[in-house]
């Protein structure tokens, strides 16, 4: 098989397609330029609120560290290209030249033509969040926002040029203990996601195909700009970030999710 990686620069990005590359060696791979891990607080913030923005991405790369370690490009042939350049016609000829039968997709942006439809059939889109109750952007933080962190995590789905939208082939949720805060959740998700696509690209290796669920139900599609410092009282004010330790204690009552699963 022939399997290209689309994907973002950031560490959780790299773990992910660097875990396929253990397996599956990758054909080729373009990697998506994104924003930098820590931003800058707005400058209108009371003190509060600027404190838990800090703590809040402080925190998340300090645990992306410590579960990701260090990572690197795979060793293989790539493309590099800023998120306005994702959807390009260096990147449509990049894909034609490399011809492959499959491309996994984490973290690199919205696909959208030309690229789209240069990719191949079996194009699966790593999505961090149970679709499609929660699509879009920062969809494993607003489950814990609404009081729900077992409904933390991800959803492996076809592309479409709707976001997040296409049939659905799988879904992960991580094993949450005690210990866990927001951003320990978030890297079991991807963890836990790394060895699903893994098993996945198993099965379209043996039986050439995955068996695939009509999205069911309604959600939400969240944006970037629905995110507000003040959210994050909920998170550390309210719950100083124990928040799964409440949920396993029965504080936060809230039916597991159904999830769709391949195997």
């Amino acid at each position: 098989m022939k399997i290209v990686w689309i994907g973002g620069n950031h560490i959780r990005h790299l773990y992910y397609g660097n875990a396929i590359h253990k397996k599956y060696k990758l054909s080729a791979a373009i990697t998506v330029t994104r924003e930098e891990m820590i931003p800058q607080p707005p400058i209108d913030l009371d003190e509060n609120d600027r404190n838990n923005f800090i703590r809040h991405f402080k925190n998340r790369i300090d645990t992306e560290r410590r579960y990701f370690g260090s990572q690197i490009m795979p060793d293989c042939p790539k493309l590099q290209v800023e998120g306005s350049k994702l959807n390009s016609k260096e990147s449509v000829d990049f894909i034609n030249k490399i011809k492959p039968d499959i491309a996994v997709v984490f973290g690199c942006g919205l696909i959208k033509e030309p690229l789209v439809s240069a990719l191949p059939k079996q194009t699966i889109n790593l999505h961090l969040g149970l679709s499609p109750r929660y699509r879009g952007a920062a969809t494993l933080f607003w489950p814990f926002y609404f009081l729900e962190p077992n409904y933390a995590g991800s959803t492996f789905h076809y592309i479409t040029a709707e976001p997040d939208a296409g049939d659905v082939i799988h879904q992960v949720t991580p094993k949450l203990e005690k210990q866990d805060h927001i951003h320990d959740v978030a890297c079991k998700t991807v963890v836990a996601s790394s060895q699903a696509i893994v098993s996945l690209l198993d099965i379209l290796q043996t039986k050439g195909k995955l068996q695939t669920f009509k999205q069911k139900g309604t959600g939400k599609n969240f944006l970037n700009t629905d995110f507000r410092p003040e959210h994050l009282r909920v998170i550390y004010n309210l719950f100083n970030d124990d928040m799964v330790k409440f949920h396993l204690e029965g504080k936060l009552k809230k039916k597991d999710p159904q999830l769709i699963i391949q195997f």
